[in-house]
């Protein structure tokens, strides 16, 4: 929770809020959101190792998470009248810089074990648009590309997160939105496959844009007891009678229920969370590395999962702090010169 607040008070400082009717991020949101997000990235993990399970349903509810979150922070920061040029800048070097190291850290990787690393869509890879390649269905040749394609997203986000805060700033044309948005997501999902919940995950952060400038209507507990139904629904109706033509717009449900409830709730497993979320630091290292670090070794499925988790969690450790120490002598070298050369 304190680096979720130290990024916080960052952003703040460096783009204070535009619209005065944009109120300061909740501390009890960030923190649980915070935790979330860490359980988020423990449920892909896992079901990412033990696949053709239950378990990418409750990976899916963690995709929207983090995609609610990453645009429901970003509309509570910055509001709507916001300086385009230095918000892309902004997350430019946050990002970019954290993105290529991972990058290159994964090339080596794949490289080690006998992958490809040696072709055009390793460049595409590495200039964030690894979604292109999914979306269109074309093979990729390259030994990277799992899981880049959230990247994508989330570089899609931000570049158009200044429009669509604008569009979503009359509470009646977000609510259009939103409603339409769900409507189109649920649609495609069903029809338009591409191997991973793209839409589902696009509408997380649609939606979180607009409960981020516009306070939701429904209480905390009663976003607890939808999720509760819909989980109920989805659980009976797979489980019981194997209807699952209704699922998505149950995950759906369940998802935005969740996402609603974690934003306004009290401090979830507060002593314990606080815990948990001193990893959320390392979460997009986490989110991209995983499946490259899985390793088989004991023989035990679960021995051997936990200790790929331990490994992915030291390597992103380790990548964070080497961004970091980066950052710090390119950026701030850079503002220094900056400086020095206005005087």
């Amino acid at each position: 929770m304190n680096q979720t607040k130290s990024l916080i008070a960052g952003l703040m400082m460096h783009q204070p809020l535009a619209a005065p009717e944009i109120a300061r991020v909740s501390a009890n949101a960030s923190h649980n959101f915070s935790v979330a997000k860490v359980i988020a990235i423990l449920t892909v993990m896992a079901g990412h190792w033990f696949t053709g399970t239950i378990l990418w349903i409750p990976v899916t509810f963690g995709l929207f998470v983090f995609a609610f979150s990453s645009a429901y922070f970003t509309a509570r920061i910055y509001g709507v009248a916001i300086d385009r040029a230095r918000f892309w800048r902004k997350k430019l070097e946050r990002l970019g810089l954290r993105y290529w190291v991972i990058l290159s850290f994964l090339s080596v990787i794949v490289a080690i074990k006998g992958g490809t690393v040696l072709h055009w869509h390793t460049l595409v890879h590495f200039l964030g648009v690894s979604g292109a390649i999914n979306w269109l269905f074309i093979p990729n040749r390259s030994g990277l590309g799992a899981g880049l394609w959230f990247f994508t997203l989330l570089l899609l986000f931000y570049i158009g997160y200044p429009y669509l805060a604008k569009l979503c700033k009359p509470k009646i044309s977000a609510g259009l939105l939103a409603i339409a948005a769900t409507a189109g997501a649920v649609y495609l999902e069903n029809t338009y496959k591409v191997g991973h919940e793209l839409w589902l995950t696009a509408l997380g952060f649609l939606l979180g844009v607009v409960f981020g400038l516009h306070e939701a209507r429904i209480r905390a507990w009663g976003a607890a007891v939808l999720f509760t139904v819909a989980c109920g629904a989805l659980l009976a109706l797979n489980m019981l009678g194997a209807q699952r033509q209704f699922n998505t717009v149950l995950i759906a449900a369940a998802s935005i229920s969740l996402s609603l409830w974690l934003a306004q709730a009290t401090p979830i497993f507060r002593a314990a969370g606080a815990v948990v979320a001193k990893l959320e630091k390392y979460l997009l290292e986490m989110f991209l590395i995983h499946t490259y670090l899985f390793v088989h070794f004991s023989g035990s499925s679960v021995v051997d999962f936990l200790t790929s988790v331990l490994l992915v969690i030291l390597a992103a450790i380790v990548l964070s702090m080497a961004v970091e120490w980066m950052s710090k002598r390119i950026f701030e070298s850079k503002r220094a010169d900056f400086q020095a050369n206005a005087v």
